[in-house]
C-alpha cells in the first residue's frame, strides 16, 4: 500500500529525538506489527517539520501534524501556541497564553480534542475581561504542560473511523508511550520564566524517565512537568458602550442645558427611530464604566502521564495510560469606574465633545457621577484525569483488533469574592479620549483616596463547581490486504456535566464602616501599575480598594452551603452508540497513484437535562428534559499522485458539532448590576454540514512542501444568541430573580441600586438554533530547508488562511462568524546546526467577533487581532546538556477588545491591556 510501514516509521521516528529507535507503528496508522527496523539519528525543530510533512503526505484525510523536536520538547510550551503554527488555526489567549483554537473560521466549540484515543473534557476559569467558567465543549489547552505530549493530528477533513463531533476539526493529542522507544531514557529540565512587566521569575520543571525490560516486552514510562506563571494585565476598560436610550432612561436635563462641542447625529445610531429634538444626546454613545484596569493572575501548573505496555509476544500489546493535571490560579482584579450604565437619568452632562460623525461622545464633564471601586477575587482549581486501558491484537497476518476502554474526568472549582465600595455621593466626572482612543484619561470631582468617603455596597459571594465526567468504550478491526484495507467498528460514549451553585451563609450583617483598616491604596498591592500602556498624562494610578482578607472578615465570608434548587445548579448527560464501516484501496488513475477512501458512520445520539426551574409562587420544582437523534454521515477521500511528488486531494463529508453541554441545561443566570438575564434551551439540534475540501500538495524536494487548499462548509444552522432587550421578566423567571439575596433588604447582600425584578430594561438572552451559513476559503502552506546555500541549516515555514463566511444573526444583523478572521499567517525562520539552534516565528490574525449578540445596546463584541513575535534558540554544550532561551511575545503586543455600536459599524475600546514580554531561561539534560 501506499502508506509504507518504513515511510510511516521514519516520520515518526524522526521527531523523537536524537538516538531513539522506533519500536512500534503509531497506533493510527493502519499498520499495527510492532518491530524495530533501524536506529534513526534526529534533532532539532528541522527534523519535527519534516516528520510532520511525511505523516501529512501519507495520510488518505487532509491533516496536518506536529511532531516533538525531542522526547519532552514540543515546539512551543503551550499546545496552543504549537497548533497555531498550522494552516488555517488561530488561538485565542487568557493572560498571554494560548487557551483556545479556532480552524478555519469556527470557533472553539466546533473542534474536537481527543488525548489517546477517546474525547476529553476540559474546562477552567477565566477573567472577567476574557469570559467566565467554560462550560462548553470547548478544549482549554492551557491545562496542560506542551511536555507531557509527543504528537498533535489535526484532522481538517473527516474519516468514518474518527468520530464525529468535530465540524471544524478533530484534534489527536497523543502522550509518550516505553515501547515507542526501547531503552533507558532519562529527561530533567529546568527554566526560570521572567515578565519583563511583573519583574516575577516563575520556575518551569520537567523530569521523565523510559525504560524497557525483558528483551522489550516490557515498558515503563513516567513523566511529570510543574510550572508557576504570574501575569498582570493593566489596562483600561469601558465595559462596553451605550447610551441612555438603549437603557430606558433619559440624561437630566435636556440638550439646552449642555455644551456640545459638534453636530449631534442620532439617526444614524437609531435608523427609523422618532427622535426627541430636545433630547439628542440621549442616543449618542459614551463609555459604560470607563475604568482603571489591573487583572493579576498566579497559577501553579502540574501534569504527569504514566504509561505501562506489555507485549507477551509480536502479536499482543496491552497498555494503560494515565494522564493527570492540576492547575490552581488566583485572579485578584481591581477596577476603579465611573457608574454611568443604568443611572444616566440621575446624570447631568454639562460639556461633551462629539465625534466628526456625531455619534459617540468622546470627551465630556458630568455632575452627579457616583464611582465605585471593584475588588474581585477569583480562587479557582481545575483537575483532570484520564485513564485508558487498551489492547492490540494481531488475529491473523493481515487482521488486528484494538480494543479500548477510557475514563476522563475534568473537576473545576471557583469560589468569587466581589468586594465594592460606592461613592457616598454624586460627584463630578470627566473623561476624554481626545489623545488617546484606547486609553482616556480620567478627572474625579473628590478625594478618591479617602475611605471616609465611601460606603460598602452589594458584594458577590459565591461558589461554583463544575464536574464533567467521559467514559469511553471502542472495539476496532482492521483487515488488510496489498492493496486495500477495510476498517469497522463500535463506539460508545457516556459524557456528563455537573454544574454546582453554593451560595454564601452565616454573612456578617453588620459592617464597619469603609477605614484604612479594610481598604489599600492600589499603589500597595500594584507594582508601577500603567506603566507598560504608555497611557496618556490623564490617566488615574492610583485609587482606594477593599484589601481581600479584612474584607472577608468583614463580612464573615468564605462559608458556603449547597443550592440544590438554585436555577445555575443542573446536570447533563449525552449517551452515544456510532458505528462506521470504511475501505480504502490503493490503484492508479491514468498510469498515475490512486489511493480511495469511503466510509459511513452512522450514530444515536440520547440527552438528557435536569435541572429546576419557577413554580410561579416563589419555590422550585425539579424539570428533567429528553431527545434523541440518529445521524448518518458519509465520507469520502480521494488522492492522486498526477504527477511526481504532486499530490490532488478531494474531500467530501457530513459531520456534525453538538451544542455545549452547558448550554442545554434548563438554567437561569442573572447578572443584576448589568440588567442581563441568560435563559439555558435544552431543545437545542446539532449543527450539521456537508464539506467539500479541494488541495494541491507538492513535495518538492526531500524536505520542501507547498500546498494549497480551498474549502467550502455548508452549515444547516448556527446556534447563535438572541437576546430582547428592555423587557419585562417572565413570571417564572422573575420569581428566580427575585429570590436572589441581593433583593433581600434583610441580607448583608443587598444592593438597593440594582434593577427592580419588576422593572421592564431588562436583556433576556438565550441560544436558538439560527440560520445557517455557508463558509468558504483557502489555505497555503509552505515549508524548505535551506540547503542550496552555501552554510547548511537555514530553513523556513509558513502559512496564510483566507476565510470567508456571512450569516445572519438573532439581532439582524449580519456578518462574520463568531471566532472568524478573514486572514491570518503565521512565518518563521531557523537556524541549525551541531552546536545551536536559533528560531523566530510571526503570527497574526484580522479582527474577529467574539459575541454576535453583545449587551446594553451593543450588536457585537470583538477581538482586535493580535501580532506576535517568539523566538527561541538552544546551545548544546554536551551530547547530553543543553542551554535554552525562549521569548514570547517580544514586541509586548496589547489586547484590545472592542464593541461596533448600536449598529454594527463602530469600533469602540472595551478592554485594552498589556501582559508583558517573557523570557525563558533553563538547562535539558537527556541521558
Amino acid at each position: 500500500m501506499r502508506k509504507t510501514k518504513l515511510s510511516v516509521c521514519v516520520a515518526l521516528a524522526s521527531g523523537l529525538g536524537s538516538g531513539l529507535a522506533l519500536a512500534q507503528q503509531d497506533p493510527t496508522s493502519g499498520d499495527k506489527e510492532g518491530m524495530v527496523l533501524e536506529e534513526i539519528v534526529v534533532t532539532g525543530f528541522r527534523q519535527s517539520l519534516e516528520a510532520a510533512r511525511d505523516i501529512k503526505r501519507d495520510s488518505a484525510n487532509m491533516t496536518d501534524n506536529i511532531v516533538a523536536e525531542d522526547i519532552g520538547k514540543m515546539p512551543d510550551l503551550n499546545l496552543a501556541e504549537s497548533l497555531q503554527r498550522v494552516p488555517g488555526v488561530s488561538i485565542t489567549r487568557e493572560g498571554g497564553e494560548g487557551r483556545n483554537i479556532t480552524v478555519r473560521g469556527l470557533g472553539p466549540d466546533f473542534t474536537r480534542v481527543t488525548l489517546n484515543g477517546m474525547e476529553v473534557p476540559s474546562g477552567t476559569g477565566g477573567l472577567d475581561s476574557s469570559g467566565g467558567i467554560n462550560r462548553g465543549r470547548s478544549f482549554d489547552f492551557n491545562v496542560f504542560g506542551s511536555e507531557l505530549f509527543n504528537k498533535i493530528t489535526i484532522n481538517k477533513s473527516g474519516v468514518a473511523h474518527i468520530e464525529e463531533g468535530g465540524l471544524a476539526s478533530t484534534v489527536e493529542l497523543y502522550s509518550h508511550k516505553p515501547l515507542d522507544n526501547p531503552g533507558q531514557k532519562i529527561l530533567l529540565s529546568g527554566q526560570g520564566s521572567y515578565n519583563l512587566d511583573t519583574e516575577e521569575l516563575d520556575p518551569r520543571l520537567v523530569a521523565l524517565y523510559s525504560n524497557t525490560f525483558m528483551d522489550d516486552t516490557i515498558g515503563v514510562l513516567v513523566s511529570y512537568t510543574q510550572s508557576d506563571r504570574t501575569v498582570h494585565q493593566d489596562g483600561f476598560g469601558t465595559v462596553r458602550y451605550t447610551s441612555p436610550f438603549s437603557n430606558g432612561r433619559s440624561w437630566a436635563g435636556t440638550d439646552a442645558d449642555t455644551i456640545i462641542n459638534g453636530t449631534p447625529n442620532p439617526q444614524a445610531n437609531y435608523p427609523g427611530e422618532a427622535i426627541d429634538p430636545t433630547q439628542q444626546l440621549d442616543y449618542l454613545w459614551h463609555p459604560r464604566l470607563p475604568r482603571m484596569d489591573s487583572f493579576n493572575r498566579e497559577q501553579e501548573r502540574s501534569g504527569y502521564v504514566a504509561s505501562f505496555q506489555y507485549r507477551p509476544v509480536d502479536t499482543m500489546t496491552f497498555s494503560l495510560d494515565v494522564v493527570g493535571s492540576e492547575l490552581d490560579a488566583d485572579v485578584e482584579s481591581y477596577n476603579y469606574f465611573a457608574q454611568f450604565r443604568n443611572l444616566q437619568d440621575s446624570i447631568t452632562p454639562r460639556e461633551v465633545t462629539l465625534d466628526n460623525a456625531g455619534r459617540v461622545i468622546t470627551a465630556g464633564t458630568f455632575d452627579n457621577v457616583q464611582p465605585r471601586s471593584e475588588s474581585r477575587g477569583q480562587f479557582s482549581e481545575t483537575s483532570f484525569l484520564q485513564t485508558v486501558v487498551s489492547g492490540q491484537f494481531l488475529l491473523r497476518d493481515n487482521m488486528t483488533l484494538d480494543v479500548m476502554y477510557g475514563n476522563a474526568t475534568s473537576d473545576h472549582d471557583e469560589d468569587q469574592y466581589r468586594f465594592n465600595i460606592t461613592a457616598k455621593e454624586g460627584h463630578p466626572f470627566s473623561y476624554s479620549f481626545e489623545d488617546d482612543s484606547d486609553v482616556a484619561e480620567m478627572s474625579y470631582g473628590f478625594d478618591i483616596l479617602d475611605p471616609a468617603n465611601y460606603d460598602w455596597s452589594g458584594p458577590t459571594l459565591r461558589r461554583d463547581r463544575v464536574e464533567r465526567d467521559n467514559d469511553t468504550f471502542k472495539m476496532d478491526l482492521e483487515i488488510t490486504s496489498d492493496t486495500s484495507l477495510v476498517r469497522t467498528g463500535l463506539i460508545w460514549n457516556n459524557r456528563q456535566v455537573q454544574s454546582k451553585r453554593f451560595n454564601p451563609i452565616n454573612i456578617n450583617p453588620d459592617l464597619a464602616p469603609v477605614s484604612a483598616d479594610n481598604t489599600r491604596r492600589a499603589s500597595q498591592v500594584l507594582d508601577d501599575f500603567g506603566a507598560a500602556l504608555d497611557s496618556p498624562s490623564g490617566f488615574p494610578k492610583d485609587w482606594l480598594v477593599s484589601d481581600f482578607g479584612a474584607s472577608i472578615r468583614e463580612y464573615n465570608a468564605g462559608q458556603f452551603e449547597f443550592v440544590p434548587d438554585d436555577s445555575n445548579t443542573f446536570d447533563v448527560e449525552e449517551e452515544t452508540l456510532g458505528g462506521y464501516v470504511e475501505a480504502e484501496f490503493d490503484t492508479e488513475l491514468l498510469g498515475r497513484p490512486f489511493t480511495a477512501n469511503v466510509g459511513l458512520r452512522v450514530v444515536k445520539t440520547e440527552l438528557t437535562s435536569r435541572g429546576v426551574s419557577s413554580d410561579g409562587l416563589g419555590g422550585f420544582i425539579p424539570t428533567t428534559f429528553e431527545q434523541d437523534y440518529t445521524e448518518y454521515l458519509p465520507s469520502t477521500n480521494l488522492v492522486w499522485e498526477f504527477y511526481d511528488n504532486v499530490l490532488l486531494r478531494l474531500a467530501m463529508g457530513r459531520n456534525l458539532s453538538r451544542p455545549g453541554l452547558g448550554s442545554l441545561a434548563g438554567s437561569v443566570d442573572v447578572t443584576p448590576i448589568n440588567q442581563n438575564v441568560s435563559i439555558g434551551n435544552p431543545d437545542l439540534e446539532p449543527l450539521r454540514a456537508d464539506s467539500v475540501d479541494l488541495g494541491v500538495e507538492w513535495y518538492f524536494n526531500d524536505t520542501g512542501l507547498l500546498s494549497l487548499t480551498f474549502f467550502r462548509k455548508e452549515i444547516d444552522s448556527f446556534i447563535t444568541g438572541e437576546t430582547l432587550e428592555s423587557q419585562s421578566l417572565p413570571s417564572d423567571v422573575r420569581n428566580v430573580v427575585a429570590a436572589l439575596p441581593q433583593y433581600n433588604p434583610d441580607s448583608p447582600l443587598f444592593d438597593p441600586s440594582l434593577i427592580s425584578p419588576d422593572s421592564d430594561d431588562w436583556n433576556i438572552s438565550t441560544s436558538v438554533n439560527g440560520e445557517g451559513a455557508d463558509l468558504d476559503g483557502y489555505e497555503i502552506g509552505y515549508q524548505q530547508n535551506f540547503d542550496f546555500l552555501p552554510i547548511q541549516g537555514f530553513g523556513a515555514f509558513a502559512n496564510y488562511t483566507h476565510v470567508e463566511s456571512e450569516a445572519e444573526f438573532g439581532n439582524g444583523i449580519v456578518g462574520s462568524l463568531e471566532g472568524l478572521s478573514e486572514d491570518s499567517y503565521n512565518v518563521g525562520v531557523y537556524y541549525e546546526n551541531d552546536l545551536f539552534g536559533l528560531r523566530f516565528v510571526v503570527n497574526d490574525r484580522d479582527d474577529y467577533i467574539t459575541d454576535q449578540t453583545g449587551s446594553n445596546g451593543n450588536a457585537q463584541h470583538g477581538t482586535t487581532g493580535p501580532t506576535r513575535l517568539d523566538m527561541s534558540a538552544y546551545w548544546n554544550i554536551t551530547d547530553y546538556l543543553q542551554l535554552t532561551l525562549e521569548g514570547y511575545n517580544l514586541t509586548n503586543e496589547e489586547e484590545r477588545l472592542y464593541t461596533t455600536g448600536p449598529t454594527g459599524d463602530m469600533d469602540l475600546i472595551r478592554e485594552f491591556n498589556s501582559t508583558g514580554t517573557e523570557i525563558l531561561l533553563g538547562l535539558r539534560a537527556t541521558f
